[in-house]
């Protein structure tokens, strides 16, 4: 119950971040030659956030090529906004069924 709660409150409170990375990712296709389905995960993650590059190439040796490849060619503004969405429904949907569970016992 309680590990619950805690992914329950991270999917919540992840939701300020992925926001800001959807702003921050308009703005740059606003200001730049980049346009909305250009921007993807990666080109953002190396221009942007170049500090994470090891964590990608660390991540290659875990997670299958070809399901990252096409994680990372997704357009950034669109897979944060419906990752934003989706955490956060989730994350209340679990609170809401967390809270009835245990006041029915």
């Amino acid at each position: 119950r309680g590990m619950l709660r805690i992914i329950a409150y991270l999917c919540i409170g992840t939701t300020p971040i992925q926001v800001a990375l959807v702003l921050w990712s308009i703005y740059i296709v606003a200001v730049s030659d980049y346009s909305l389905y250009s921007l993807t995960n990666l080109e953002f993650i190396t221009n942007q956030l170049s500090f994470l590059l090891p964590v990608i190439d660390w991540m290659y040796t875990w997670i299958s090529k070809p399901l990252l490849d096409w994680v990372l060619s997704i357009p950034i503004i669109l897979h944060q906004t419906v990752k934003a969405v989706g955490s956060t429904w989730f994350g209340i949907w679990l609170l809401r069924n967390l809270d009835k569970k245990y006041k029915s016992l």
